[in-house]
């Protein structure tokens, strides 16, 4: 039998840092019971933590067999305040097909006001979009984001990694850039991931 598609609401998981700025966006987490902390890639298997504690020269202590879930979130935290990046997932309300976290598997239904964290922060200078293969992926739902706010951008022929483009909002323009997906569910070598990471959040 096909799984239904039911509706989730995102957690209340931001936390501001200041200054911002680098903003990275995701879509939205897996569900429920293969969530390791409550916070943004909960799923230890996903790379991204790993890599911007790489990035920032951090080490990531937490263990699945702590009890303190709190502890994971923090270090995590402090990571963000270390490298000036902001973490946020572009959908507030979503459907998923049965349990699954794939991106194919998930439609964004309603947006985060992800306007207000651009505009509270003038000092933002990128965003980071990892993963875009997928309609419902990072990159694509984000370039549906900026339609339906009506936020202008430059054009991008091809949604695919390290290829950018411009967003004009509040009188200034921030860059945008497409990433390879930090799930192991790809098969881009974590090396690459790597120095795509380091190059985006050095500059």
């Amino acid at each position: 039998m096909d799984p239904q598609w039911n509706k989730e609401l995102h957690p209340n998981w931001y936390r501001d840092i200041s200054p911002m700025r680098y903003l990275i966006l995701g879509s939205f987490p897996p569900s429920p019971e293969r969530r390791d902390y409550p916070f943004y890639y909960p799923n230890l298997r996903n790379r991204f933590w790993r890599l911007l504690a790489d990035v920032a020269g951090a080490k990531l202590s937490w263990k699945k067999t702590d009890s303190d879930k709190d502890a994971a979130v923090e270090e995590r935290y402090a990571i963000m305040q270390q490298l000036q990046a902001g973490v946020q997932n572009l959908g507030q309300e979503i459907e998923r097909k049965g349990k699954s976290a794939l991106d194919t598997h998930i439609k964004i239904t309603r947006f985060q006001d992800i306007r207000s964290i651009i505009e509270a922060h003038q000092e933002l200078q990128r965003i980071l979009l990892p993963g875009f293969s997928a309609e419902h992926s990072t990159a694509r739902s984000f370039l549906r984001y900026l339609r339906e706010t009506d936020i202008k951008h430059s054009a991008i022929e091809l949604v695919r990694p390290e290829n950018a483009f411009e967003i004009y909002i509040a009188g200034r323009s921030i860059d945008c850039v497409v990433l390879n997906s930090t799930s192991t569910a790809s098969r881009i070598k974590y090396e690459v991931l790597l120095d795509q990471f380091r190059r985006q959040l050095a500059s």
